[in-house]
């Protein structure tokens, strides 16, 4: 049996990856001793310092069925949030750092209510996936990330399979 490089490549660059994306999308700085919340108002630490890493799946998302309502609390955004909250900044700065760091591109755009949207960006090169959700205010903030991805998967299915999308009837 002859082994490929280019999936060798792949699987190793997907598994680096893996471990990378959540320290680099969804944490952002804490204080200089890393030991309290810097920045964070109560709503927020309340909302989402349940676990160690807010983007853990410790007793299913905290966005149920495609409500990503809890998202819109969040008030500190890119550096001045703590790392104890998903990751959002402002649209263009969150997008630019997905295709530039992990050549993912937009895949699907999906309107919800009220101006906001959830996106998924993925990347052929990589294997990795992003979900999105964007604010009506013009922020965006990382809602899921994984790996796996494949040029023939289907974007909706996967964002309602992560049950960040309703699951159509």
């Amino acid at each position: 049996m002859r082994l490929n490089p280019r999936k060798i490549v792949t699987a190793a660059t997907a598994t680096a990856l893996a471990a990378a994306l959540p320290v680099t999308v969804a944490m952002s700085k804490g204080d200089a001793q890393g030991s309290e919340l810097s920045g964070t108002s109560t709503s927020n630490a309340q909302v989402f310092s349940a676990a160690a890493r807010p983007m853990e799946d410790m007793d299913g998302p905290i966005y149920g069925d495609g409500d990503l309502t809890a998202f819109d609390a969040i008030e500190e955004i890119g550096e001045d949030q703590s790392a104890y909250v998903p990751y959002c900044d402002n649209r263009a700065t969150l997008t630019a750092t997905l295709n530039h760091d992990f050549a993912e591109v937009q895949r699907v755009n999906q309107p919800i209510d009220q101006n906001r949207s959830v996106e998924l960006w993925a990347s052929d090169v990589m294997g990795t996936w992003t979900a999105v959700y964007n604010r009506a205010d013009g922020v965006a903030c990382v809602v899921s990330s994984g790996t796996g991805w494949e040029h023939q998967d289907s974007p909706l299915a996967l964002l309602e399979t992560e049950e960040i999308l309703p699951a159509r009837s």
